[in-house]
């Protein structure tokens, strides 16, 4: 019974993971002693009983399809309502962006009176202040 505190030298030890250890102690397939070391015989046992995964079920083979065949079957499952309803949000945002072109044709008409009307008041505020001859 050799009492190792460090769980990455038990692993060095046995040649496997220090991640292999967390793994295999929060499973519960190995635990420390209650002094806190770890004792390698009753790890390697503990690695060795439980560490073979259950075999697993043969996959049944798929038949081979070309892609664009599986995307029409994805296709198929989407609800008709949804190529409605991207129609009218497309009309919807086409109506948007008309009404920013107008906006925005309507804001360059106005700047150069936006541009008149600032000239005026720094004209005025210079006359006030006694700078304007």
């Amino acid at each position: 019974m050799s009492g190792v505190t460090s769980a990455r030298e038990v692993a060095r030890r046995l040649g496997i993971s220090h991640t292999a250890m967390q793994k295999a102690e929060r499973a519960g397939r190995i635990a420390r002693e209650p002094n806190g070391a770890w004792d390698i015989d009753k790890v390697r046992a503990g690695l060795a009983t439980k560490s073979a995964p259950a075999p697993r079920k043969p996959c049944r083979p798929r038949a081979k399809q070309p892609p664009w065949a599986r995307a029409a079957h994805h296709l198929g499952e989407l609800a008709s309502d949804i190529r409605g309803s991207a129609r009218g949000i497309h009309a919807e945002l086409e109506r948007a962006r008309q009404a920013l072109e107008r906006a925005a044709r309507q804001m360059a008409a106005l700047y150069p009176e936006i541009l008149r009307l600032e000239r005026a008041c720094d004209a005025a505020i210079a006359a006030q202040e006694g700078g304007g001859e």
